[in-house]
């Protein structure tokens, strides 16, 4: 989340008349996040979220927005689209889609532990065991729009702009992916961005998961993978940084599979899935660090830039470490 397209209070309380959401009281723009333009709105009646789309388009949203209308049937606690007076979820400003959501309590979690780990392996489970019947896996708008095809698009993209020890370390990545088949790997509607900022905890009691624009089809055990690079990864500033916390993993997936537990092809997959999960943020912030704005109307007025080289790191560990389910269980 950011602000890459300002709007003003008086603009925002002209879009409340067409909610029964009560009058507007005060705006905060959203710092957090890369990729719309986000504010915390307040009115007579509540807290919303407020989100200008950048880059997804009206279909797109469309799916997002059915997504989290199934995941709270599902018992999921997510944000709730409202509606405005017409009954529509989706409206238009400045030629770009917007959405309000209710906002949820709870803050971001700062210095992981055990019990977190656990709370938000065991919601990620609850996601990959809900039935989604309104979305079909063949609806290309849940295709991975992040995937093998764009990794590989990206990097043909970014790799003139590398220095050439990470040009290099790019290039023998996807060398290694292209043995690697996933097609047997159970399947099926994933977060694909669970990171800490989109999770929301009052002490250790997890409150909800936000931010499903990413959501989409795809292997379970990627969407673990990407989740515990995000929750389980050492922080400090020691020579340890990057590196798996094995006892976070331990309870990350033991709370995971208190709910679903992993198939053999899953933990098989699981040292080469850490490094795909780990490429595909490298990749992102990279192409965000070296083609920033790119996809945005005006620039930034209020942004978040996320280092590349955090994950740089973390895949170069992985690809020291190759560690199995086996070894963290």
């Amino acid at each position: 989340m950011s602000v890459y397209t300002s709007i003003s209070d008086k603009r925002f309380s002209e879009i409340l008349k067409a909610y029964s959401l009560g009058d507007f009281v005060r705006s905060q723009g959203i710092q957090a996040g890369i990729e719309n333009t986000n504010y915390f709105i307040t009115t007579t009646t509540g807290e919303y979220v407020f989100t200008l789309f950048e880059k997804i388009n009206q279909q797109q949203i469309t799916i997002y927005i059915s997504l989290l209308q199934e995941l709270s049937m599902a018992g999921i606690a997510c944000p709730q689209p409202q509606l405005d007076n017409n009954k529509q979820a989706i409206n238009k400003i400045k030629n770009k889609p917007f959405t309000l959501v209710t906002r949820l309590t709870g803050e971001n979690a700062t210095s992981v532990n055990k019990i977190q780990c656990q709370a938000i392996a065991i919601e990620l489970a609850k996601i990959h065991s809900a039935s989604f019947s309104g979305l079909s896996p063949s609806n290309p708008l849940l295709q991975n729009r992040r995937g093998k095809t764009w990794r590989e698009n990206v990097s043909n993209k970014i790799l003139n702009e590398l220095c050439s020890n990470d040009a290099n370390l790019l290039s023998s990545e996807l060398n290694y992916y292209q043995s690697f088949d996933d097609s047997l790997l159970p399947k099926g509607i994933i977060h694909a961005d669970l990171f800490k900022d989109n999770a929301l905890f009052e002490g250790d009691q997890l409150c909800g998961v936000i931010d499903f624009y990413d959501a989409c089809y795809d292997s379970y055990i990627y969407d673990i993978a990407i989740t515990v690079n995000a929750w389980c990864i050492d922080q400090s500033c020691t020579d340890e940084k990057g590196k798996l916390v094995n006892n976070l993993v331990n309870s990350f997936l033991q709370g995971y599979q208190s709910i679903r537990p992993l198939e053999d092809s899953e933990i098989k997959a699981w040292p080469t899935m850490l490094r795909i999960a780990a490429t595909r943020f490298w990749l992102s912030r990279l192409e965000d660090s070296l083609f920033p704005n790119s996809a945005v109307s005006e620039p930034g007025l209020l942004t978040h830039s996320k280092n590349p080289n955090e994950y740089r790191m973390i895949l170069q560990n992985h690809i020291k470490t190759a560690t199995a389910c086996e070894s963290v269980i």
